[in-house]
C-alpha cells in the first residue's frame, strides 16, 4: 500500500539551496516541482539538480512533480527519471486529462513508480475516475488551474465544491488517496484551518503547501483526534471480539467499510503502518 501524506510541501526544482530546509520542514513529504515553480529557460538546470539530489536524499520523503507529459518538457523530464537511477517516492503529474496519460508515464518509468495525478481542468475532471485507477499513490486537485479555466472563484468553496466531490468520490473508488489544492494566501492560517478541515470532512487524505508556516496546520488537521483514535480502537477490538461473526459496535453493525475506516484512521495515528 502507498504512504498516505497529510501534508506535502511545494519546493521550486531551480532552488536546490532549499531542498534540505523544505525536507525538514515538519511536511511528510516535500515535493520538488519541474513545472510552474520553474521558468522555461531554466527547466534542463532545474531537472539536474533535482535528480542528483533526489539520488543522495538518505531516507527524506521526497516526489517530484514533472512538466506535463503532453509537452516536450514533460518528455524530457520522464526520459531523464528513467535512466537516472534515482527513485523518488512518488512521480506527480501535472494536467492529468485521461488514465492513458498515467498509463504512458508508469509504462515508461516502469511498473514500481508511484504516481500522482494533478486533476486541473474539466477533460481532466471528466475522467476523474479513469485517472483515479491509473494514479497508485494518489490525485491531487489542481484547483489554481481549474478555477482560471473556468473563471471561477478558488477561494470560494462552493464555487470548487463539485470538483472537490468528484475527485474524493474517483479517490475512494479507486482506493487512492485524494489531495487538496494549496491554501493560496500564506498570511491568512485561519482560512488555511477552516478550509483544511472542510476537505477533511469531505474525504482528502492531506493537503499540499506552498510554504513552510502551512505545515503544521494541515498536520494537526488531518492528524486523527484523541477520540477519533480510541472510537478507530474500540470499533477493531469489537471485531476481533466477534471471533468471526456479526459484529457490533454502539449498537451499530460493523460492515467492511467502517472496519477500513478505523485502519486509515489508525495508520494515520501512527499506530498501524500506512
Amino acid at each position: 500500500m502507498s504512504t498516505t501524506f497529510k501534508s506535502l510541501l511545494f519546493v521550486p526544482g531551480s532552488r536546490p539551496e532549499r531542498f534540505d530546509k523544505a525536507a525538514a520542514s515538519g511536511a511528510d513529504t516535500i515535493i520538488i516541482d519541474l513545472e510552474d515553480a520553474v521558468l522555461p529557460e531554466n527547466k534542463s538546470d532545474a531537472r539536474a539538480a533535482s535528480l542528483g539530489w533526489l539520488a543522495h536524499r538518505g531516507g527524506q520523503k521526497a516526489g517530484i512533480r514533472i512538466n506535463s507529459p503532453r509537452t516536450s518538457d514533460g518528455c524530457a523530464d520522464i526520459a531523464a527519471l528513467a535512466v537516472s537511477g534515482c527513485t523518488p517516492d512518488f512521480v506527480m503529474v501535472p494536467k492529468a486529462e485521461t488514465g492513458v496519460d498515467m498509463e504512458i508515464v508508469g509504462d515508461a518509468l516502469g511498473h514500481g513508480a508511484e504516481l500522482i495525478a494533478v486533476i486541473e481542468s474539466g477533460r481532466g475532471l471528466r475522467r476523474a475516475f479513469d485517472i483515479a485507477k491509473q494514479s497508485s499513490a494518489g490525485v491531487l486537485f489542481g484547483g489554481a488551474d481549474y478555477s482560471a479555466i473556468l473563471g471561477a472563484d478558488l477561494s470560494n468553496w462552493d464555487a470548487m465544491i463539485v470538483a472537490r466531490g468528484t475527485i474524493a468520490g474517483a479517490c475512494g473508488a479507486a482506493g487512492v488517496p485524494a489531495y487538496d489544492v494549496p491554501f493560496l494566501d500564506v498570511k491568512d492560517p485561519a482560512g488555511l484551518e477552516a478550509t483544511t478541515r472542510q476537505a477533511k470532512a469531505m474525504g482528502f487524505a492531506g493537503r499540499a503547501c506552498i510554504h513552510p508556516n502551512q505545515v503544521d496546520t494541515v498536520n494537526t488537521v488531518f492528524l486523527p483526534t484523541p477520540a477519533e483514535v480510541l472510537e478507530a480502537r474500540a470499533i477493531i477490538k469489537a471485531l476481533e471480539d466477534s471471533q468471526g461473526g456479526a459484529a457490533l459496535h454502539n449498537g451499530k453493525l460493523i460492515d467492511r467499510p467502517v472496519v477500513l475506516a478505523a485502519h486509515r484512521t489508525l495508520a494515520k495515528a501512527g499506530e498501524e503502518r500506512g
